[in-house]
């Protein structure tokens, strides 16, 4: 028992020693990392402890987190995070990218690093099971914004341009894909990296064998023949799987032969070789070599890179299941046929395994090869009944949301009409409260108009016969009495008596001018001109195609009182010592136009504080129909523009000679 105990801690003990031997390498040259340590040396040492086991590397990764950063720190983030992405670890390889990206960010928001550390994250984000396009996009966006803040070489633009290629495959936009591709190889058209210019190159040749024009595919493979002929690199080698495009099929197949051979020697590849054994089997299957392509199938499915990737090895197995077919060796096709159909089971298809259902028992007799060819079409329709569901479920989601969209777009209609039908009873309210208003302002109007006519009714049938009469007497008195004349005592009475007449009339002709029902308004505002001068006020009118046009009384009165009140303004308050009154009859309506040469007054003022003047000629103005434009500054005299249109009523008569 001692001995057995004393076994089991010598053993705890060598590995516990063995463990930290190499636990202390790592930290060796982690903690080396800022003197001269190799920065690919410490990546390496922590991939081979660790592998894709992220939680493993978290402590290394925090040490190095501690350390003052520089480019070596900022390259084992980024090598890091390629080796997950090569493995296949996205989301790890994300974690690492992020991390060195805020490092770099933090040191410098437009450091170079910064360029392949966002074209790193654009490939992550497209390459995740549920793609983040925009992510993607967003990234590749910001990687040629560091291109351009550091001045890069214009030839490392075929980058973004490539990955926006990517992204856009997924999205199947292929017109946006192929226009990005050729952007991308636009930039390294002339460039003397092989490995860019082929790779893009070879991308670009797929995509015009699926989607150009023979004359376009013609074109980039004259480009590409050119570009092989000129290699002289073992490198070009990885680029020339393209050779399956060509007739030559016996220098595609040296070619891919000696890649393979190449990898083969590598005991530790980053890649799998997959597509090149696929492309280089099928070559001897055209050449009916069948087993060297049953050995490339093979080695495809035994691939220790591939690890589960499910598509791979389900088309390795289909291709295995038709090579032995053609040898003629049914239960070796048998063999594979059923892994095939397990396999394709296992990722979407549960019904496979039924329909092979008493397959092996069968399969005994010479009619084995026609029951491989039976359960080959079994399998097709078995896809053709799986893409139909998805068809059929796809049609009910489009129909699902396209009555949705409806649903919501007809419900946003009604809301959208009843704010528009409450909009228009708000609008029919104001301009019902805008019609009492004027309708209270007509009356308001006629009523002062009436109280008017009445007060000069009287002043000249009353107090200006009265003053008629006493003039009359007044000439009586002369006749008998000539001392009044010696002593000037009847001159002086006689011009009273005349200026009071005069200025009864006055009076009268302003509150209501009898010229308008005689001559009309044009005729009123003749008068209104002479007693302006009358007063010392020099006035010109100018009245234009008046003749042709006759308006009612009520127009004729408002706009006589709005000449009125204007010009007495100017008159009493602005100081003026020259008038202009226009008036200009048109089909349409009348503009009239008054300037004065005074004092004028500051818009703003007027607007904050209306005085009853203005209110009563914008009152006016607005009962009419018009509109009034002041123009004014301090000092320099004032313009008013009044634009009235003529509505139904306003005009007794109008010739068309207007």
């Amino acid at each position: 028992m001692f001995k057995t105990w004393t076994f089991i801690i010598l053993i705890i003990i060598k590995l516990t020693i063995t463990l930290t031997g190499q636990q202390d390498s790592v930290l060796m040259s982690i903690r080396n990392l800022s003197a001269d340590e190799s920065h690919m040396n410490t990546v390496n040492l922590i991939t081979a402890k660790c592998g894709t086991d992220l939680s493993c590397m978290m402590p290394y990764i925090r040490l190095i987190n501690d350390l003052p950063v520089d480019e070596k720190i900022l390259n084992v983030y980024y090598f890091l995070g390629n080796h997950f992405y090569r493995k296949g670890s996205v989301n790890d390889s994300k974690t690492v990218y992020l991390a060195g990206m805020k490092k770099a960010e933090r040191l410098n928001k437009n450091h170079p690093a910064l360029f392949n550390y966002y074209s790193s994250l654009c490939n992550v984000y497209n390459m995740q099971k549920i793609v983040q396009a925009d992510s993607a996009l967003f990234y590749i966006d910001e990687s040629e914004k560091i291109l351009k803040a550091n001045q890069m070489d214009v030839e490392n633009y075929w980058k973004p341009n490539y990955n926006r290629n990517s992204v856009y495959i997924i999205l199947r936009n292929y017109e946006k894909a192929d226009e990005y591709l050729a952007k991308s190889y636009d930039y390294l058209k002339n460039s003397s990296n092989r490995m860019n210019k082929g790779f893009v190159l070879f991308t670009l040749l797929e995509a015009t064998k699926k989607r150009g024009t023979t004359k376009q595919f013609k074109k980039y493979l004259d480009e590409f023949l050119l570009f092989k002929k000129s290699g002289t690199k073992q490198l070009d080698i990885n680029h020339l799987g393209i050779m399956e495009l060509f007739t030559d099929k016996e220098e595609a197949q040296i070619f891919l032969e000696e890649s393979l051979r190449r990898i083969e020697k590598n005991e530790k590849p980053d890649d799998s070789a997959d597509a090149r054994r696929i492309k280089l089997a099928e070559i001897y299957n055209t050449k009916g070599e069948t087993d060297k392509a049953i050995e490339q199938y093979k080695k495809v499915i035994t691939d220790p890179v591939l690890k589960d990737r499910g598509i791979v090895f389900r088309n390795a197995y289909y291709s295995l299941y038709e090579a032995y077919k053609n040898k003629n060796q049914p239960e070796e096709a048998y063999k594979w046929i059923e892994k095939y159909i397990a396999l394709e089971d296992s990722m979407s298809n549960e019904t496979f395994k039924n329909q092979v259902a008493g397959y092996e028992v069968r399969y005994q007799t010479k009619e084995k090869e026609n029951q491989l060819y039976k359960q080959e079409l079994e399998i097709k329709n078995a896809s053709l009944k799986s893409r139909t569901l998805l068809a059929l479920l796809a049609i009910l989601v489009i129909v699902f949301i396209t009555v949705g969209y409806f649903y919501f777009k007809n419900v946003k209609f009604k809301t959208q009409m009843m704010v528009k039908d409450k909009e228009i009873n708000e609008q029919k309210i104001r301009e019902l409260e805008n019609y009492n208003t004027l309708l209270s302002l007509n009356s308001v109007i006629e009523g002062q108009e009436s109280e008017r006519f009445r007060i000069a009714k009287d002043l000249h049938d009353g107090l200006g016969g009265l003053l008629t009469t006493i003039k009359a007497h007044f000439q009586t008195i002369q006749k008998d009495i000539q001392q009044l004349e010696q002593i000037n005592f009847y001159n002086k009475t006689n011009k009273l008596i005349d200026e009071a007449c005069i200025e009864v009339r006055r009076i009268a002709h302003d509150m209501v001018p009898y010229s308008i029902k005689i001559n009309g308004l044009s005729g009123a505002l003749e008068d209104l001109r002479e007693g302006i001068e009358m007063r010392g006020l020099p006035c010109d009118l100018e009245i234009f195609n008046s003749e042709n046009l006759l308006l009612n009384e009520q127009a004729s009165n408002m706009i006589y009182r709005t000449v009125q009140e204007i010009t007495t303004n100017a008159v009493k308050h602005a100081k003026a010592t020259k008038l202009f009154i226009q008036l200009v009859y048109f089909h349409e309506g009348l503009n009239i136009l008054i300037e004065d040469n005074g004092t004028g007054f500051d818009l703003t003022q007027t607007q904050t504080g209306k005085g009853i003047g203005i209110k009563s000629i914008e009152s006016r103005v607005r009962y009419l129909g018009g509109k009034i434009h002041y123009d004014s500054t301090s000092g320099h005299g004032t313009t008013v523009n009044i634009e009235i249109p003529f509505r139904e009523g306003m005009v007794l008569s109008k010739n068309d000679e207007i």
